[in-house]
């Protein structure tokens, strides 16, 4: 398969925004680990919340159940999975971001019906449907046994010359040779990558006996001795334009040799994907949600089975050996499905139908949106053919939005039909059908309408009796008592802000000091963790990072404003509840 740079422009969410807009709310009185920030890392196997990240767990641990020595880490993306599916399924009729070849077992609902049977690439190829999508990119598909490895942590370098000699024995001799054997193992530990992933990259790029790209025979008498074991730079549709662009690329690199190929491809791979775009695994090289660059940009390939047959590769070579010590790093997303994506029906064929449609009245450009008013991944404008699949009945954020397919972009996604009372997506009046191979096609079941949003709470009325509780050695406040609350409660009382300075008004803070009848009592505000008086992220990200030991270790007073369940220690439920807090869908209370 030959590596396609195709870039998706799409918008990050920031952290503070994420951490207050998207957090979903507890309704209940069960606090459970929940979401963490996105980007964040974690070994917390035990608190994943099922209710947010459903089947995870478990399947997790039926495999730790056979493999005792593997380490599972999970990686909070923070993205909203349909979100994520919509950015990958890009491209259509032009260069699609995901393809695979048409078989016996993949055929029918594997067929994107925008594109149906149209062939990319070398002709070979076809792109892939919203349900292949799905099932390839959900990560509970693939944490089992067979297909784990396309998760495993790609850095360290662990091979010897016999290593890699075993397993590349049954292969063509453009890469069982001593000098690719041995570059394999040189660039594994120059640049500590795995080098069972590069034979398997190799391998799934040229195959058992190697090809046109790696034979250093040229092509059509141009370009002897170049080599390129990687495919970097073998883009274009046509089996010519891929072989000459890769091997002009090969030739502008000097990689003249098998060796120069290896270590140079290498390079390109640790250094412009694992290093500076943490795509340290096979799954994270396809499907590109590290969150070092935008979604679906700065993917290695479009072989939407690349991530799985490599790791299956991988899986063999260990086993062979007898290693079974390995790190999987498992991407969550936010709103998946209760059920796991089910493997598209071979049998069944793939239509669509849709309104044939154009753009107009647009003063610059039409946004096109991941979901209904989300993220902005594309533009469209004024003339510009769209197949319009599907038409809103309702509105979202003032607008109905219609989900289009731009003819000439191939950009999917939804638009807003109307702006300013002009009408931007309009009918020409004409209908058609699209789809792909297959038969015995079955109505689809009608998708149940989603669960509302649940209201907000009403905030409680203050109430100095149970919003202020004085203990033998400290006194603890709600957020939103402040100093005038105090004074009424305790008549002659002195308070000093975190400087010893008295204070005669405002707002109080973790760490201040209330002297009540000569004695003197520090204040616990709940939820004000680094004593600034305010609620705020920057008080969940203290609570994180010492949690995952990355920070400093809470104490005393700093400690108590943490533990917002009533317990002496705080966890992940705690900064759950503070992010409700945060967001209004739940208040702290003592």
């Amino acid at each position: 398969m030959k590596y396609k740079k195709i870039v998706v422009i799409t918008v990050f969410v920031m952290l503070i925004s994420y951490l207050i807009m998207a957090f979903i709310p507890v309704t209940s009185s069960k606090v459970y680990a929940g979401q963490l920030p996105a980007g964040t890392l974690s070994r917390d196997i035990e608190g994943l919340d099922d209710n947010l990240y459903p089947g995870y767990k478990q399947l997790i641990k039926n495999v730790q159940a056979k493999h005792g020595n593997y380490t599972f880490l999970l990686y909070y993306t923070g993205m909203n999975w349909n979100e994520v599916l919509a950015t990958e399924y890009q491209g259509h009729g032009r260069s699609p971001l995901n393809l695979f070849q048409i078989g016996t077992n993949y055929n029918g609902m594997w067929i994107c019906p925008i594109c149906g049977n149209k062939a990319y690439d070398n002709g070979s190829w076809c792109c892939a449907s919203l349900e292949a999508l799905a099932y390839m990119m959900d990560p509970r598909t693939s944490i089992n046994e067979d297909d784990v490895f396309q998760f495993k942590d790609l850095e360290g370098g662990d091979v010897t010359y016999n290593d890699i000699a075993r397993v590349v024995s049954g292969y063509g001799a453009y890469l069982n040779n001593g000098e690719a054997i041995q570059a394999i193992v040189d660039a594994s530990n120059q640049y500590n990558i795995n080098g069972y992933f590069l034979v398997a990259k190799i391998i799934n790029e040229h195959g058992r006996n190697g090809s046109t790209l790696s034979n250093g025979n040229g092509y059509n008498g141009n370009y002897r001795g170049c080599y390129n074991y990687f495919n970097i730079g073998s883009t274009g549709n046509g089996s010519a334009n891929i072989i000459n662009n890769g091997l002009s690329y090969a030739q502008n690199h000097g990689w003249t040799s098998i060796r120069a190929s290896i270590l140079g491809g290498s390079a390109v791979v640790k250094e412009s994907y694992i290093t500076k775009y943490s795509q340290n695994t096979l799954y994270y090289q396809k499907f590109n949600v590290s969150g070092k660059s935008p979604l679906a940009s700065h993917q290695y390939q479009q072989n939407i089975m690349a991530a799985q047959s490599q790791g299956s590769s991988l899986k063999k070579y260990y086993s062979n050996l007898g290693v079974n010590n390995h790190v999987f790093i498992i991407p969550l997303y936010e709103n998946m499905p209760r059920e796991t994506s089910t493997r598209p029906n071979q049998g069944k064929a793939n239509t669509i139908s849709y309104e044939n449609g154009v753009i107009q009245n647009i003063s610059t450009s039409l946004k096109v949106r991941a979901s209904a008013n989300g993220t902005a991944i594309g533009a469209l404008n004024n003339g510009e053919d769209v197949k319009i699949l599907q038409r809103a009945n309702t509105q979202i954020g003032g607008y109905f939005w219609d989900l289009i397919v731009s003819e000439k972009s191939g950009t999917y996604g939804y638009a807003a039909r109307i702006i300013g009372g002009d009408t931007c997506i309009a009918s020409k009046g004409s209908t058609g059908t699209s789809g792909g191979s297959a038969s015995d096609v079955q109505p689809e079941k009608p998708k149940p309408e989603p669960e509302p949003e649940p209201e907000k709470p009403v905030k409680p009325d203050k109430n100095l009796e149970t919003d202020i509780k004085l203990e033998e050695d400290i006194i603890k406040i709600l957020p939103d008592i402040n100093y005038e609350d105090l004074k009424e409660k305790y008549k002659d009382v002195v308070v000093q802000n975190s400087k010893g300075e008295i204070i005669t008004s405002g707002e109080l803070g973790t760490g201040y000091k209330i002297i009540i009848e000569e004695k003197t009592y520090p204040i616990v505000k709940m939820g004000d963790i680094n004593g600034d008086t305010r609620i705020t992220v920057a008080d969940v990200r203290i609570m994180l990072n010492s949690i995952s030991k990355t920070g400093e270790e809470l104490k005393n007073e700093y400690k108590q404003a943490a533990c917002l369940n009533g317990n002496k220690t705080f966890n992940t439920g705690d900064v759950r509840y503070l992010l409700n807090h945060i967001s209004g869908y739940d208040f702290i209370s003592l």
